[in-house]
């Protein structure tokens, strides 16, 4: 669910939005359509309001033109919330990012995670993420490839972790209490079927079914339990790199892809099922939220076809002072306006 945001001051007027972002959902449209897209670190902005999906991943989410507005968003947002357990019960020092010409870069770590160098990886995307990582190493900051083995599982788990969540969350919609209430009032259970088999699409109905089937008791120990334990695994690979002892192993912020491609064609992507986009569209986004860390994309270029390519950059978690710098300071080098863009690309057809 996706609120737009029009906030005038001074006679100017900024167009912002604030969207969930359970694997990739404020990102990949972001990059996409070439604006900015912040998933701020689990727990700092509030999640009451929210159609829950996944709880354990749901972050609001924010779209804006700059990395600047987003950090107007995010302060305006942040901090802590009576009526969300899950948000952090310590004040939120309201961010203030450097002017671009005072950032400094050479104390700067950056890693390049090797397995987001992946199959279906575009060379344009790729070309992008190079040339990016280049200017990052030419201003004085240190680029070095990390290593982030869990990766690989990362897409699965997600996919089992999402479908028993979802399950869960959609009980509540069952005609009564919330949501879509069906006319057929024979019965209870009349009630109840009618109005989720009206109510619900079939994505949503086959992850229900999916998920119902993943928590069963003789299920429950063979994925979800498994899929908690390779969770963990994932959120510690990230640990060890943001967090490692000696500061040659540790890196301070990870440069990856936000989606392997450019946006698909509505031709090709209606050929593939939800599952199936997901595996593709969410493997560089999911493993964020799998975490729990603060990631944003940000627009670099335009692809051959004229479409938006963006890069995302993690940091560790609360580190939003930092990923925000480096996302600002990239902005500035690369000059992306998206409607600018559009229309030399258009002039030049």
């Amino acid at each position: 669910m996706i609120s737009f945001k029009l906030i005038t001051n001074d006679n100017l007027t900024y167009f912002r939005a604030i969207g969930s972002d359970t694997g990739g959902s404020t990102r990949n449209p972001a990059s996409y359509c070439g604006v900015v897209g912040l998933k701020p670190t689990y727990g700092l902005c509030s999640r009451h309001g929210l159609i829950p999906l996944v709880n354990s991943m749901d972050v609001p989410g924010i779209f804006a033109r700059s990395v600047s507005d987003c950090v107007d968003v995010l302060n305006a947002v942040a901090g802590p919330d009576a009526m969300d357990s899950t948000s952090i019960q310590k004040p939120f020092k309201k961010l203030q990012l450097p002017e671009v010409d005072q950032i400094d870069l050479r104390s700067v770590r950056i890693g390049i995670p090797k397995e987001y160098h992946c199959d279906g990886l575009s060379v344009e995307v790729l070309e992008t993420w190079t040339k990016v990582a280049d200017l990052l190493e030419t201003a004085g900051a240190t680029v070095r490839q990390v290593s982030l083995p869990n990766t690989a599982a990362s897409i699965f788990v997600y996919s089992i972790l999402n479908q028993c969540e979802v399950a869960s969350n959609m009980a509540r919609y069952d005609g009564i209490e919330y949501g879509h209430r069906a006319a057929d009032e024979r019965s209870t259970e009349q009630l109840y079927a009618q109005s989720r088999a009206e109510g619900f699409n079939q994505v949503v109905k086959t992850r229900i079914l999916t998920g119902n089937f993943l928590l069963l008791r003789k299920n429950y120990d063979h994925y979800f339990e498994k899929a908690l334990r390779v969770r963990r695994l994932i959120a510690e690979d990230f640990s060890r790199v943001f967090e490692a002892q000696a500061d040659c192993d540790k890196v301070d912020v990870l440069l990856t892809p936000t989606t392997l491609s450019d946006a698909p064609l509505y031709k090709d992507f209606i050929i593939q099922s939800n599952r199936d986009q997901c595996a593709v569209q969410d493997f560089c986004t999911q493993p964020a939220n799998m975490a729990g860390i603060p990631a944003i994309s940000i627009p670099v270029r335009l692809s051959k076809a004229g479409l938006p390519l963006s890069l995302q950059i993690m940091s560790n978690s609360f580190n939003e002072q930092l990923l925000l710098t480096v996302a600002r300071w990239i902005e500035a080098q690369v000059g992306f306006d998206c409607l600018e863009s559009l229309q030399r690309h258009a002039d030049r057809l």
